[in-house]
């Protein structure tokens, strides 16, 4: 995340908004035909590797789901290729015919890349994933940073983002412990295709609610328009890249705890998760209220400044929508792939109304209220149908929201308008927390020894105090 938010940090400082907007766009597309052409291989690869203990079925299933990438990745590159006129027609100039050239380069790095990277979540090697993506974004970083100093143009930026993704693969693809040779079996072809179906219908309606309201700005407004919506919406992602390896550990635990011990077992995983999850992601709306545009001004100069309220509500959206997605990730691992496909035509459909008819009436706010809309109505329907299969507390993530709303009411009328009032409120949404157990002692405990904390001397009363009932 800190090296990402670097390499955006230079980037948005060198080049024109105009330039940096061109460069987002580009890659929301190559996102966009990366979901179309996923067949959901994201999920089911970890899915089967992990429910399969033979060496050979496992190489089959690796190299067939290989063999279904390279062929997606040529048929998406021709027909995106063909359709230019259509994004010429949307976008109008933002994509001159050169800068079109980059987008199946990028599509074909980042979708190879994505599909070994769930290969090796399949076989339970995380650390893996975390050196492939650091290695990655060292490499990008440092060549945004050659970029700068030899005032490269965009074109030379867009190809440095290509060279990084293509660089992750090849570590991700040496990295893979299964014996790489073609194999394309037929049978196993069938069962990632059915598996894998609706989960590309539900990639593609996420993607949509997910990117509609900046394919929309795009359309209405003007490059430079969505380069200050990308910059707001810039540390929320960032942010997201920390849930992604959560998700990557709680997917297959979470399968495995449901099919060897029972719904009741796995409750208890999910609930936690949920809990968790809200808080963590609730303390940094709090903190984006407080500091926002401290931030947006610190990190990308003032000139971003006034992105401040859509920086906000991406926050807000962000916790939102990762507490969904833990629930529509449970019903994936307990093998029901048809309920998010239906929860995300909802959610995509009011997202994309409310993005259409906002933005030409309160402009970029509009956008991302439009998307937030959506997102609030996918949450209680994830909800129900997790609950046929597993209980879900709803109190594990409804005190968090509680306690943030009266936090923010707090905020509203003492208006703080200094650093120390703003620590204050902060570190009494936190105290808060804790006298009502949405965190507790174990969670602390837990954070302490993960980290090597107890060994720092002044920390031994705090351990003393974690070590009691």
């Amino acid at each position: 995340m800190a090296l990402a938010l670097a390499g955006t940090i230079l980037v948005t400082r060198h080049y024109t908004v105009n330039d940096y907007g061109v460069y987002t766009l580009i890659i929301i597309i190559s996102a966009f035909l990366l979901q179309c052409s996923n067949f959901g291989l994201d999920l089911s690869i970890p899915k089967f590797l992990t429910g399969s203990d033979d060496k050979q079925n496992r190489e089959k299933y690796f190299s067939t789901a290989v063999a279904i990438r390279v062929l997606a990745i040529i048929i998406t590159s021709f027909l995106a290729w063909f359709g230019r006129p259509l994004f010429d027609l949307l976008f109008h100039q933002s994509l001159l015919p050169v800068f079109f050239l980059y987008v199946p380069l990028l599509f074909s790095a980042d979708s190879m890349s994505n599909l070994l990277n769930s290969t090796l979540q399949g076989c339970f090697l995380f650390s893996k994933i975390a050196l492939v993506n650091t290695i990655s974004s060292i490499t990008f970083l440092v060549l945004i940073i050659i970029l700068c100093a030899m005032n490269g143009d965009i074109h030379l930026l867009i190809l440095a983002r290509v060279f990084s993704s293509l660089l992750a693969s090849v570590i991700a693809f040496i990295l893979i412990p299964i014996k790489k040779r073609f194999i394309f079996d037929a049978a196993i072809f069938k069962e990632l295709i059915k598996f894998g179906y609706p989960l590309q219908i539900n990639g593609i309606l996420t993607f949509i609610f997910n990117r509609i309201d900046s394919l929309a700005i795009a359309v209405y407004l003007q490059p430079a328009d969505l380069a200050m919506y990308e910059v707001a919406r810039k540390i929320p992602e960032a942010l997201r890249s920390f849930y992604d390896p959560f998700k990557s550990v709680y997917f297959p635990n979470f399968s495995k705890r449901f099919t060897q011990d029972g719904p009741r077992q796995a409750a208890e995983l999910l609930n936690e998760a949920l809990r968790i999850v809200a808080f963590i992601t609730l303390l940094a709306v709090m903190f984006t209220i407080l500091f926002g545009r401290e931030i947006l001004e610190l990190v990308f100069t003032e000139k971003y400044s006034s992105a401040y309220p859509i920086f906000v509500l991406f926050m807000v959206n962000l916790s939102i929508a990762l507490i969904s997605n833990v629930m529509g990730t449970t019903l994936v691992a307990v093998g029901d792939t048809k309920k998010p496909p239906v929860i995300n035509t909802i959610n995509a459909v009011i997202s994309w109304i409310g993005t259409v008819v906002l933005i030409p009436l309160i402009g970029l706010v509009g956008a991302t209220i439009g998307n937030m809309i959506g997102t609030l109505a996918a949450l209680p329907l994830n909800r129900y149908f997790v609950h046929k299969s597993v209980h879900v507390n709803f109190s594990k993530y409804l005190k968090p929201i509680i306690l943030t709303c009266i936090w923010c009411v707090l905020v509203i009328i003492i208006k703080p308008d200094n650093l120390l009032l703003k620590i204050g409120l902060f570190a009494g949404f936190i105290v808060s927390a804790f006298l009502f157990s949405i965190i507790t002692k174990m969670d602390v405990g837990l954070l302490f020894e993960s980290i090597g904390i107890y060994s720092i001397i002044p920390m031994k009363n705090i351990r003393l105090w974690l070590s009691k009932p």
